[in-house]
């Protein structure tokens, strides 16, 4: 069965060619220095018990093979670029005129989506949104981070958190990379703060305890 859920815009990711995948892309047509390779491997995914909310549990162990994920999120200035390679898709995006995205946001994350239009992109792109157990590898690494940089509490300058998207109220997101004290330290920026994002699958409340072990989607 596959699930999605709505976590944190959205990171492309390219598969690295290995065993037993069947969606695998051609990633010497798509990989580049905006990539980061997450090697294969495994990592506790969820919370323990007593911690986070009731569908994070049980903390159990998965297993990913290798994949690239990108260092930052799509821009409006990237979103851009696809619809006008496919004149017959219209958006209907906040901070946008018609068809072109307003300047000042040209390299802040492109948001206001539907899941199928991210998944649109994504195959335009030749790939695909991280499934939720790929973005909560990268997200809290091997080691179990608390936060995406690691286990020191939020602040001004790691995410851009309580102040986004309200536009009318001169707040909004801010450009993609903005905070480098908040990466990861793969170098992946913005999992944290500035816009929520899709994952692959869909969503389900027990999702976590009947994940399979290996590359769960």
């Amino acid at each position: 069965m596959k699930f999605f859920k709505s976590w944190l815009l959205f990171v492309l990711i390219a598969e690295v060619f290995s065993g037993g995948m069947v969606d695998l892309v051609f990633a010497d047509k798509i990989v580049t220095p905006k990539m980061v390779l997450i090697p294969s491997g495994e990592y506790f995914m969820g919370t323990e018990e007593g911690k986070g909310r009731a569908d994070e549990h049980p903390r159990h162990k998965v297993y990913l093979d290798a994949f690239y994920f990108d260092r930052f999120e799509v821009t409006g200035e990237d979103f851009e670029e696809y619809l006008s390679s496919n004149p017959k898709q219209h958006p209907t995006i906040t901070g946008w005129w018609g068809r072109q995205v307003r300047p000042d946001m040209k390299n802040r994350p492109v948001f206001g989506l539907s899941w199928k239009r991210c998944n649109d992109y994504c195959e335009w792109k030749e790939k695909r949104l991280a499934t939720e157990a790929e973005w909560e590898r990268v997200a809290v690494g091997v080691e179990g981070r608390k936060y995406p940089w690691g286990n020191s509490p939020p602040g001004k300058e790691r995410a851009n958190f309580n102040r986004c998207c309200f536009i009318r109220k001169g707040l909004s997101t801010e450009k993609v990379g903005s905070y480098r004290e908040g990466a990861t330290p793969d170098g992946i920026y913005d999992l944290a703060g500035n816009i929520a994002e899709w994952v692959y699958d869909w969503y389900d409340k027990n999702y976590y305890k009947n994940s399979e072990y290996a590359n769960p989607r």
